[in-house]
C-alpha cells in the first residue's frame, strides 16, 4: 500500500488482489487493524495492509447517538467499537440477536441497549418519518440483511404486521422442516374428511399418524393451508 493510500480502519471495504482466482469472494471487510500492522478481515483471513486495496465506496459513517464515544454506526448497516472490551481497540462489531433482524448491544458507564440494526441505521441516516405514527423500520426489498440506508424505509405498524404474517406464512406449511404434507395433500385430506371418510383411512391413505390427520383437519396445524 502506498504512502498516499489512506489508512485503513475497522469497517472499511477492502479487495484483494488475485484472491478472486480461490473462486471466493474478492472483497472483504476489515474487522480490526492490529498493533502490529496486520488486519483481520471479515472472511477469517489476517493480511499485511500492503495485500490489501480500499475500496471506494459512498459509505457514511456517524458517532452513535448517546454513545458517540463508543460506537459508529454507517449507512452501510455496520457499527464499530471504538473502545472494544473496554480497551483502545476498535474493532468491527459481530451482529447477534433475534433471526430476522441483526442487533448489536451497545453499552457505556451508564447503560447496556440491544437495538435492532434496521433502526440504529434509520435513526441516523434517515429522515424523521413523514407521519409520527410510523414508527417500523422495513426492508424495502424485503432483506433483512440487507440494512443500507437506502434499502430501509419507515412505515405503519399495520404494514410491518402484514410482512411479519408473510414471513410467518413463508416458514410454515409445506416449507417447514418436519412437514411431510404437501399444501395441496392438506386440501385433499380436509376434502376427504368432509365427504365422511374416516381420519383412519385418510392417514393409512397418507402415509402419516391418525392424531396428525386430526389436526390438519381441526386446522390446529397448516391451518393458512
Amino acid at each position: 500500500m502506498s504512502s498516499l493510500t489512506p489508512a485503513l480502519r475497522a469497517g472499511d471495504t477492502v479487495t484483494i488482489p488475485g484472491f478472486a482466482r480461490t473462486g471466493l469472494s474478492e472483497y472483504a471487510v476489515v474487522v480490526e487493524v492490529m498493533t502490529d500492522g496486520a488486519i483481520e478481515l471479515d472472511n477469517g483471513q489476517v493480511l499485511l495492509a500492503n495485500a490489501l486495496v480500499p475500496v471506494a465506496t459512498s459509505e457514511v459513517w456517524l458517532p452513535v447517538a448517546g454513545f458517540a464515544d463508543r460506537y459508529r454506526v454507517s449507512s452501510y448497516g455496520k457499527v464499530v467499537s471504538l473502545r472494544y472490551k473496554r480497551t483502545t481497540r476498535v474493532r468491527l462489531m459481530r451482529m447477534s440477536g433475534a433471526s430476522r433482524y441483526p442487533s448489536v448491544t451497545l453499552c457505556n458507564e451508564a447503560t447496556i441497549i440491544q437495538v435492532g440494526l434496521n433502526r440504529l441505521v434509520a435513526q441516523h441516516f434517515l429522515a424523521p418519518p413523514a407521519d409520527a405514527r410510523q414508527t417500523f423500520v422495513l426492508p424495502r426489498d424485503g432483506n433483512h440483511l440487507n440494512l443500507r440506508v437506502d434499502n430501509l424505509q419507515w412505515v405503519y405498524p399495520y404494514k410491518a404486521a402484514d410482512e411479519a404474517m408473510a414471513a410467518y406464512l413463508y416458514h410454515v406449511g409445506e416449507r417447514h422442516h418436519n412437514s411431510r404434507l404437501s399444501t395441496a395433500e392438506v386440501a385433499q385430506v380436509r376434502h376427504l374428511a368432509a365427504q365422511g371418510t374416516t381420519q383412519k383411512t385418510i392417514a393409512q391413505r397418507f402415509n402419516v399418524s391418525r392424531p396428525a390427520i386430526s389436526l390438519i383437519v381441526n386446522r390446529h396445524t397448516r391451518r393458512y393451508a
